[in-house]
């Protein structure tokens, strides 16, 4: 089970952390996510063999933010 890095940017509280994370935790393959909005991240626990990078990402743009692989 990977952890995936997530860089995002738009997040300005809490209440936009949870939003993240309940986007990234709706799609399948995720385990898990815990957004930080003071640090413009998110980390992102799932099976690579069922969502990929761009499902992520997708996924946060989806909710109104934007997201790239940190590194």
């Amino acid at each position: 089970m990977p952890t995936v890095l997530l860089c995002i940017t738009g997040m300005q509280d809490a209440e936009d952390e949870r939003r993240v994370e309940a986007a990234l935790q709706a799609r399948p393959g995720v385990f898990g996510a815990v957004a930080n909005h003071e640090e413009g991240c998110a980390e992102v626990d799932c099976d690579d063999d069922e969502v990929t990078v761009d499902d992520l990402i997708g996924a946060v743009e989806a909710a109104g933010f934007h997201a790239t692989l940190a590194g």
